[in-house]
C-alpha cells in the first residue's frame, strides 16, 4: 500500500524502524502539527515503535476532513479524529453530505476532545452571547469540523457566523495564530493542544464557559451531535484553566480501513491498552484515556480487529 509522504518537520522522527515480519509502513493521518490530533497520532506511533516494532508515519493534513476520505480509498492506514466528524462521514452527512466513507473502521476512543472559547483576560467576553460582533476565525477550508464546532457552540447563544465579523482562516491552527497577532478578538480551540500553551506565555487568555442549561445543550448537540458540556478544573493538560470552567468535550477516536490487518489492527489495540504510562509521556493530553473504555458505541461500524480484543476483555458483546 503506498503511503502518503508529506514533508513536515518531525514526521521523520516517527518513522519507525521495521522488524522484517512488519516491513510495511502505517500511516496515520492527523490534524496539523500543534493540534492534539497531532500529538495524539505521536503517541499511538510511539507505541506502535516501542512496543510492536512496527513502522508507522505521522501524516499531517488539514484534519479528518481530509484524512478520512484518504483513508477510506486506502491512502492513509489510520487516522485520528473526532467522533461527531466519523458518524457525519459514515452518514454522508455535513461535511461529507452525499459523500459517505464506507470504508473508515472504528478502531479505539483513546481520549475526550475538549474545546474551549478564549479571549484575552482584560475583554469583556465573558458568555456566548458576548461574542456577537467580535472579530472570528471563519471560512476553515481546510478544517472543516472548525467551522462546524464553532456554529454549534455559537447556536448555544441563537448565534451564528452572520452576527460575528469573520477573518478567513484555512484551520483552527491558524487561528491561534491570529489570536496571537491580534486578528481577532477571541478563538476556540483543543485546550490541551501545544498550540494553546502558545498562545497562553504569548498574549495570554481567558476561557470562556460555557452555558449548560438543558436548553443551550440541546441547542449544541443539533449542530454536534454526540459532543456534551464538561465542567473542568485547573490541571498540568489544561493550559489557561484557572477555575472551574464549562467546555465542549467529544471523543477522540483512532479509525482504520477495512482493509488493514485484523492482526495488525488487534496487537495495536492491545497494545495502547497495556501501555497508558507510554502514551502520557508522549502527549500529557493522554491522561483521561482509559484502557477499559476503548469501545464506544458511537453509530460507526468497528474494525474487526479492534472487536476481538473487546470481546475478550468484556468491553463490547
Amino acid at each position: 500500500m503506498k503511503v502518503i509522504a508529506l514533508a513536515a518537520a518531525g514526521a521523520a522522527a516517527l518513522t519507525l524502524a521495521a522488524a522484517p515480519a512488519f516491513a510495511q509502513t502505517y500511516s496515520i493521518g492527523t490534524n496539523p502539527q500543534g493540534s492534539s490530533a497531532y500529538a495524539t497520532g505521536a503517541a499511538v506511533a510511539k507505541v506502535a515503535k516501542d512496543v510492536l516494532n512496527l513502522r508507522a508515519r505521522v501524516v499531517p493534513q488539514g484534519g479528518p476532513v481530509v484524512t478520512l476520505p484518504l483513508v477510506d480509498r486506502g491512502r492513509l492506514n489510520f487516522s485520528i479524529a473526532v467522533s461527531v466528524v466519523a458518524a457525519f462521514a459514515n452518514q454522508g452527512k455535513a461535511m461529507f453530505k452525499g459523500k459517505p466513507q464506507p470504508n473508515v473502521r472504528v478502531v479505539a476512543r483513546l481520549r475526550t476532545l475538549r474545546l474551549g472559547i478564549f479571549a484575552p483576560k482584560d475583554s469583556k467576553i465573558n458568555s456566548v452571547a458576548d461574542l456577537k460582533g467580535v472579530r472570528l476565525s471563519s471560512g476553515f477550508a481546510k478544517q472543516r469540523i472548525q467551522g462546524t464546532f464553532w456554529s454549534a457552540l455559537l447556536n448555544m447563544a441563537d448565534l451564528t457566523f452572520k452576527d460575528v465579523k469573520g477573518v478567513p482562516a484555512p484551520n483552527g491552527v491558524r487561528g491561534v495564530d491570529d489570536y496571537m497577532g491580534g486578528k481577532v478578538d477571541a478563538g476556540m480551540f483543543s485546550i490541551t493542544s501545544g498550540k494553546m500553551r502558545q498562545a497562553n506565555a504569548s498574549r495570554g487568555f481567558k476561557y470562556v464557559s460555557l452555558p449548560d442549561d438543558p436548553a443551550s445543550v440541546k441547542k449544541m448537540q443539533a449542530i454536534a451531535p454526540g459532543s456534551v458540556v464538561e465542567k473542568i478544573g485547573p490541571s498540568p493538560a489544561y493550559a489557561g484553566v484557572t477555575g472551574p470552567t464549562n467546555i465542549m468535550a467529544a471523543p477522540f477516536i483512532i479509525t482504520a480501513n477495512a482493509k488493514v490487518s485484523d492482526d495488525i489492527v488487534y496487537k495495536l489495540v492491545k497494545a495502547m491498552a497495556a501501555n497508558k504510562k507510554m502514551m502520557v509521556a508522549a502527549f500529557k493530553g493522554m491522561h483521561d484515556f482509559n484502557p477499559k473504555q476503548m469501545y464506544t458505541d458511537i453509530g460507526v461500524p468497528y474494525h474487526p480487529g479492534a472487536m476481538k480484543y473487546y470481546r475478550e476483555t468484556g468491553q463490547a458483546k
